[in-house]
């Protein structure tokens, strides 16, 4: 039976050995996909097509996104050629990219603006103002996860130093994925005359910061 895993499960797998698979039509696979990833297309698929794999090794097929049934359909043909461990990755490559993780290929990640995130200041939920050892940039507060759940305002500096950061914070900053393509990502900044913004992966965790006069478009 075809079994769902998320990213963290699928990097497990292709750590132990894994072969990893996209379905996607050859040339989307040659624009973009994931490292060490091979090119089985699901609208071309003969059953020749598969004689290079081991079909006692797990596999690990993808698509393009959540909304995409190709990694679905084509996990289910998988077993029905005989791999006998066959796995559906959840999201497909837009999930991987979502969390910052690399891609390959003739376009892969370049100007994407996981290249241009800095580091910033980051001080934990149970932190005070007299803790934030440096106001030159912004401020964020992170959990022992490393997830995002707030940013100081360089205004509360200003504030007493016992005055717990849970208290200033802006609760929910704005945040961009690290996948976002450098233009994109400069016209939102324009648009919204912000001088820099943070950036986080799907699952809330801080990568860092990107500044609009570092950004080359």
């Amino acid at each position: 039976m075809v079994a769902r895993v998320d990213i963290e499960e699928a990097l497990d797998l292709i750590e132990e050995g894994a072969a990893l698979i996209d379905v996607l039509p050859a040339s989307i696979y040659a624009q973009e996909h994931l490292p060490t990833a091979a090119n089985v297309p699901l609208e071309t698929l003969q059953s020749d097509d598969l004689s290079r794999f081991d079909r006692g090794i797990p596999v690990v097929v993808y698509c393009f996104d959540q909304h995409c049934d190709l990694s679905s359909r084509a996990a289910n043909r998988f077993e029905l050629e005989g791999f006998t461990h066959v796995y559906d990755l959840i999201g497909g490559r837009a999930a991987w990219t979502a969390l910052g993780l690399p891609t390959e290929g003739i376009v892969g990640d370049r100007r994407r603006i996981s290249g241009y995130v800095e580091s910033l200041a980051t001080v934990d939920p149970d932190a005070t103002i007299g803790d934030v050892a440096d106001w030159s940039k912004p401020v964020a507060i992170v959990n022992s996860d490393g997830v995002l759940v707030g940013a100081l305002d360089p205004a509360a500096e200003g504030l007493a130093a016992d005055t717990p950061v849970r208290r200033a914070m802006v609760p929910a900053p704005g945040t961009i994925r690290p996948e976002l393509r450098i233009d994109a990502v400069v016209a939102r900044l324009r648009d919204d005359s912000l001088e820099h913004i943070l950036v986080t992966a799907v699952n809330g965790v801080l990568l860092g910061i990107v500044y609009r006069d570092r950004l080359h478009v």
